[in-house]
């Protein structure tokens, strides 16, 4: 199937499952209100973490060893092994002390709908590995199809039981959504290898290490807003960055495409190259929709939203801006996984975690959340730094460095006069970023073999 084929079906479905969720927004904001909305983002919360302790990075670990394994299924069934034998005994630990967990959360939420996320957790860790097989054997169509139904059928619940049933009606909804995708998912379902993959392990498990301390620097925030500002003050917040994550993945398709390609890409120096100029032009289209998301968003939430909701309408374009600085991290840091190790990334996230821990501390709690926001840019600008330094020590790339520097520059003039309602300027830039990156005449043959490079 051909590339751009390939990233469309990509996009097309990411797209929809993405929108599904947020068209309910207004519905599901309606019946909940600003308390229990929180609650709601509480547990969301909770799945970003127990889902990376569950997978064990083992999904990143097939992308990254499965073009080299002689025989791949027997690598699927082991990664299957290795997440259904943690996903049993966490999640059994979980349910039997879930009262006394539950009590810990800010909120806190309902116990039912704690333990049914839980369970969601569980399915959605085991449909990742079927998935990732389709992803592998670029089977997009299976892929997208299956997601899709997923999604509507969550949706569908959630407008029956969130009425009489709120946050739990949520949960509920989630769970029967996922046991669903488990059964659509049956027949890509790898035999499993009842064996540990130590190279698979050790890899994944440097790898959730390193996931877990960029949790706490994008994702622990709202417990840490819940807990000294109150669970109301996480749903605007909440709901900002579920917009500005919406957005963000608008590069999800190119990545689906080409995280898996991009180590084939290093065994000559003309592969080397493009897999530079590829890179560079993914962390401009990440960008360009910072761009869009401060030109429009904050407009259509005054729109979509009730008025108790609209200071999400001042959060977006800076969430937006610090969104733009962590997707562009994901395509720098290609000399860190390069290895098979993964400790570079360990050490990076470290620091930023550090770092986040200290706003959370000190910062948080004297200032409101527009500060944790501008806190939350420069760590992930200063993570973009330092993850490019030690991927150019580990897997030297000619990247062309003047064209995004001269589009962060655009996208810092952007935000400056979306702030100050200089709106012809707004629109100037925005339009001016446009043609930085489709024209750049002073790289035209870069760009000219780089889009070559993409349609092979």
């Amino acid at each position: 199937m051909k590339t751009l084929k390939v990233v469309a079906i990509y996009g097309i479905g990411l797209v929809f499952c993405k929108l599904v969720g947020l068209a309910l927004q207004p519905y599901v904001t309606s019946h909940l209100g600003l308390e229990n909305y929180g609650k709601l983002d509480v547990l969301l919360v909770l799945t970003t973490l127990l889902s990376l302790l569950i997978s064990l990075g083992v999904i990143d670990g097939l992308y990254r060893f499965c073009h080299d394994e002689s025989q791949p299924e027997r690598l699927l069934g082991q990664a299957l092994w290795q997440v259904s034998l943690c996903g049993f005994i966490l999640t059994g630990l979980l349910l039997f002390f879930s009262p006394q967990l539950q009590a810990l959360l800010p909120g806190p939420p309902p116990l039912f709908a704690f333990n049914c996320f839980l369970l969601t957790i569980f399915f959605n860790a085991m449909n990742a590995i079927p998935l990732a097989k389709l992803r592998i054997d670029n089977n997009a169509k299976r892929f997208v199809t299956i997601q899709i139904i997923i999604a509507l059928v969550q949706a569908g619940l959630i407008l029956y039981l969130v009425r009489s049933w709120d946050v739990n009606g949520i949960a509920m909804a989630g769970l029967i959504a996922q046991i669903i995708g488990s059964l659509l998912l049956y027949p890509q379902w790898p035999k499993p290898n009842f064996s540990i993959n130590k190279t698979l392990l050790k890899y994944g498990a440097v790898l959730t290490i390193s996931g877990l301390l960029g949790f706490i620097s994008l994702g622990a925030e709202r417990w840490a807003i819940a807990h000294y500002l109150g669970v109301d003050a996480v749903s605007p917040y909440a709901i900002a960055m579920q917009w500005g994550v919406a957005a963000s993945l608008l590069i999800e398709p190119f990545s689906l495409w080409w995280f898996p390609k991009r180590f084939s890409l290093v065994n000559t120096e003309e592969q080397k190259q493009q897999l530079a100029n590829i890179t560079i032009l993914a962390c401009q289209l990440c960008i360009l929709i910072a761009a869009a998301v401060i030109l429009f968003g904050p407009a259509f939430l005054r729109f979509w939203l009730e008025p108790t909701f609209h200071y999400s309408s001042i959060l977006l374009p800076f969430i937006a801006l610090w969104l733009m600085f962590k997707g562009c991290c994901t395509f720098l840091n290609v000399g860190c996984y390069y290895h098979e190790h993964g400790k570079g990334i360990l050490m990076i996230n470290s620091l930023s975690t550090l770092l986040s821990l200290f706003v959370f501390i000190y910062i948080l709690p004297m200032f409101d959340i527009l500060v944790l926001v501008y806190c939350g840019i420069g760590i992930q600008a200063l993570r973009l730094v330092i993850f490019y330094l030690y991927s150019q020590h580990h897997l030297p790339l000619s990247y062309p460095l003047p064209s995004l520097f001269l589009s962060l520059a655009l996208i810092t003039f952007i935000c400056f006069c979306q702030q100050y309602q200089f709106t012809f300027l707004l629109f100037l830039l925005t339009a001016l970023l446009c043609i930085q990156v489709y024209w750049p005449w002073h790289h035209y043959c870069h760009y000219r073999n780089l889009l070559r490079g993409i349609q092979t």
